[in-house]
């Protein structure tokens, strides 16, 4: 149903249930309008033209619960334009007794951090879209600094967190750490690096190893290099206490996002190089496959 609420100038803006879906979406990520449009897919009431997304946006944007700027991006055009919530719209959602974020969840993003976020956004998108077409519900998603796991010395924050419940009843759980190529791959020493990450996930996951082997994996999506990727798994493989375990896994972005089934195709690596889905096909689903090829060959 339309609820009504009020506007900071003392008017009236009637919000309908695909504004709450944009409201949900931003409090996510600060997705830009393109990824909006595109994540629509998954709302109850898809935007069906882009035209008709930019005029909400900006009547929302009007009633002061919405606020944009602009991405800083290389190329030509107009820049396009990231959205995050106001004060009003976040208490609205969260409700009036809801802490509020620090401030800078409000603020504009520095811009040298543009692209971390233009590329979560884009793999964010491509992850629930793809998920709602398989019928998996995306389930406790912490944003980006929301998350922060402590063991042996070690703090990590992962980009973002969630977990994906399938159809069949599986619970899939993952941090994601976005890789611009920006921090060293080796350093024990430097807060930064991506060795400290890894060795601060392995030692988070081995306080919890014997009751859950696959309490959950870290996947760590590159955005510049191949290779770097490569290091990155290799240099996992080598500092995991127990390199028999699954805890990291990887893909390069350009190769998830041209994915037509980015959920279910086997595109993510692991430290041993074994491929394997976001989304395992169910092992009961894959022995029964197994007999139906093995009955329609005569093999008994």
């Amino acid at each position: 149903m339309p609820t009504r609420i009020s506007r900071s100038h003392g008017h009236w803006c009637q919000l309908t249930p695909r504004d709450v879906a944009l409201f949900e979406a931003i409090d996510r990520h600060p997705f830009s309008t393109d990824q909006l449009f595109r994540l629509s897919a998954t709302f109850a009431e898809p935007f069906t033209q882009d035209r008709l997304l930019r005029r909400r946006l900006q009547q929302l944007r009007e009633a002061g619960l919405l606020q944009s700027w602009p991405l800083a991006t290389v190329g030509r055009g107009g820049a396009p334009h990231y959205w995050k919530l106001t004060r009003a719209s976040y208490q609205w959602l969260q409700g009036d007794e809801a802490t509020l974020p620090t401030r800078r969840f409000f603020e504009a993003i520095a811009p040298g951090h543009h692209h971390h976020t233009r590329c979560l956004g884009d793999f964010l998108v491509q992850t629930f879209v793809a998920a709602h077409r398989q019928g998996i519900a995306v389930r406790h998603f912490a944003r980006e600094n929301s998350v922060t796991l402590e063991a042996g010395g070690f703090i990590v924050v992962p980009d973002c967190a969630f977990q994906l419940h399938t159809s069949d009843g599986r619970l899939l759980h993952y941090c994601i750490e976005l890789d611009n190529g920006t921090e060293r791959v080796r350093s024990r020493l430097d807060v930064e690096s991506i060795e400290r990450k890894l060795r601060g996930y392995d030692a988070h996951q081995s306080q919890f190893a014997a009751l859950d082997p696959q309490r959950y994996l870290v996947l760590f999506v590159t955005t510049r290099s191949r290779d770097r990727l490569t290091h990155i798994l290799d240099l996992a493989g080598r500092v995991m206490r127990n390199p028999q375990r699954t805890v990291f896994v990887g893909i390069a972005l350009d190769e998830y996002l041209n994915s037509d089934d980015p959920s279910g195709d086997a595109l993510l690596t692991d430290h041993r190089g074994l491929k394997r889905a976001l989304v395992p096909i169910a092992r009961a689903t894959t022995e029964a496959r197994s007999r139906q090829v093995k009955i329609a060959s005569g093999v008994c």
